[in-house]
């Protein structure tokens, strides 16, 4: 073949070449006039060979699969979370905004002549911002369609309040409030557009305010306050001695004296005060009335004319007080008596037995028969009749002077055991005992023989008891005795039984003819007629208050 002709076919060849690349070079410029050059990318959409239409609506695809999950309070268990509801583009008309001028852009920015570079570069990523657009008063509507939205199915929130008395915690507690579920749905509307415009898959509404909360919660100030105080009082603890008797005012009481009323703590003062009104009735002994049993073996009713009293009055106001205080203390009450006088209306194993009926005094000391005597006791016949009773000795004294409104008195032992009745010697005496008491006795005191007084005046000291009492008409053991041992010896018919009658006899009149014949008349009588008053003695000793009645 000739040079020529290979040349020809060479530059034939040649132009072939050239043709068909050019018809393939513009064959691509045309087609990417329309389209994205291979290796573009716009927010991560692969847009090779793809029109700006295609890429369009490829990327206004993706919003449509979109899910935003609204998290918030079961409605029925508000500590429990779950999702209220589900929002989609179609809910509320969500779309991107200026999706084909922003790839129009990108598009615009393409040279078609130069699309063969694609093929052997890395290509060409392109990313923007793009609104989202949606419907705010669809959006609203739609959520407040959700059943997590209808007052209805939700909760309220409750305010915090105060519980009954506990009385395993003596307390009264402030109960919490508690979580509602009920809510504005307008509140949680900007966090749930945020998250759309964000196009988040998830919000939880719990911290956008939107819940309705208690009005009173349970760090209240007032109401702690209010449960402070009644608590305060349910705590307070009295133990009293009420005069030897131990009672406990604790939250066993209390609880029925403090209450809640109108929100308000509420103290019950009226029953206060009569509970302390029911211990001085229980257990004063002053008033009180006693069953003492006899050295002859009987039993006589007595009142307790000295002693302890408690002032009822005082004393209720001092427990009201002491209960707002919260007060944990041992008390006495407030007592009316005397400060010198701490006799408790007990008798112990160490008293003065004043037998009137038989003017015979018995007294023990310790738990012994000390000593027996005589006495003479006051003047029956002018009025001046020492009084029954139960009392203390207020105090001791020798040497006195006792004076009245006819007579000065000097005894060496003066022991007063109510106002101006008392124990003490009396010299002017030769005789004690028998009846010398009906028509020759004192003003009301206990007259003693001197050595029998200083004896008792050695043991006696203030609060020590004194009993004084009459056989009723016809229970005088020692006549009863007698008598009984004179029927005996009438009806054995022996000279041994009219011996008994003749001693029987005696011993139920008189303790003895030495007794009757001491008595000497005028100007022996003592001090100690009630109402009248020993040299300094307080007029204040010869008040007697209301009865008060009891068991010895």
């Amino acid at each position: 073949m000739s040079k020529k002709t290979i040349l020809i076919i060479l530059t034939s060849f040649i132009v072939v070449l050239l043709c068909v690349f050019g018809g393939i070079y513009f064959q691509g410029v045309t087609k990417y006039k329309g389209q994205f050059v291979r290796g573009t990318r716009i927010n991560g959409v692969d847009c090779s060979d793809l029109e700006p239409a295609a890429v369009c609506a490829i990327l206004d695809a993706q919003i449509s699969d979109y899910v935003l999950e609204v998290t918030g309070r079961n409605p029925l268990k508000p500590e429990e979370k779950m999702v209220l509801g589900k929002i989609t583009p179609t809910d509320v008309s969500l779309c991107r905004k200026d999706t084909a001028a922003l790839v129009g852009q990108i598009f615009a920015k393409q040279d078609p002549y130069q699309w063969f570079r694609a093929y052997w570069g890395d290509g060409h990523d392109y990313a923007f911002e793009q609104e989202i657009t949606f419907e705010p008063d669809q959006l609203a509507a739609y959520v407040g369609g959700w059943d997590a939205c209808q007052s209805s199915n939700t909760m309220a929130p409750r305010d915090a309040y105060l519980s009954e008395y506990d009385p395993e915690e003596n307390a009264y507690r402030v109960v919490s409030d508690t979580l509602g579920t009920r809510m504005d749905a307008a509140k949680a509307m900007p966090a749930i557009e945020m998250a759309l415009y964000s196009m988040e898959n998830q919000v939880d509404i719990e911290s956008t305010g939107c819940y309705n909360v208690a009005r009173i919660r349970s760090d209240n100030e007032k109401l702690n306050g209010i449960a402070d105080q009644a608590n305060l009082w349910l705590g307070a603890s009295i133990q009293y001695n009420w005069y030897g008797t131990d009672v406990t005012v604790d939250k066993e009481q209390l609880k029925d004296w403090v209450s809640l009323q109108d929100g308000k703590p509420a103290l019950d003062e009226d029953a206060v005060r009569a509970f302390v009104k029911d211990l001085k009735k229980q257990y004063d002994p002053k008033g009180k009335t006693y069953v003492f049993h006899t050295s002859l073996d009987a039993n006589v009713s007595l009142k307790c004319k000295s002693g302890w009293e408690s002032d009822a009055e005082k004393e209720g106001e001092e427990l009201i007080a002491l209960i707002r205080e919260g007060a944990v203390m041992e008390r006495q009450p407030v007592s009316k008596t005397k400060d010198y006088v701490f006799f408790d209306g007990t008798i112990g194993d160490s008293y003065a037995e004043v037998d009137l009926t038989n003017q015979h005094m018995y007294f023990y000391y310790q738990g012994e028969l000390l000593l027996e005597t005589d006495f003479v006791s006051g003047d029956v016949a002018s009025g001046h009749s020492t009084p029954e009773g139960i009392y203390a000795v207020t105090y001791k004294q020798k040497d006195r002077i006792l004076r009245g409104p006819d007579y000065e008195s000097f005894v060496h032992y003066w022991m007063p055991f109510y106002g101006g009745y008392g124990l003490h010697d009396a010299m002017w005496r030769k005789a004690f005992g028998g009846t010398i008491y009906k028509n020759n006795g004192s003003h009301g005191c206990v007259n003693l023989p001197l050595k029998k007084a200083e004896e008792i005046y050695k043991c006696v000291e203030t609060g020590f008891p004194v009993v004084c009492y009459h056989y009723p008409e016809g229970q005088n053991p020692r006549e009863l005795l007698a008598l009984a041992a004179a029927a005996e010896a009438e009806a054995a018919g022996t000279a041994e039984g009219a011996d008994a009658t003749v001693a029987g006899t005696e011993l139920a009149t008189a303790t003895g003819a030495e007794a009757t014949d001491a008595v000497t008349g005028e100007g022996l009588g003592t001090s100690g007629l009630e109402g009248e008053r020993a040299e300094g003695e307080s007029q204040e000793d010869y008040v007697e208050d209301n009865e008060i009645h009891g068991q010895w």
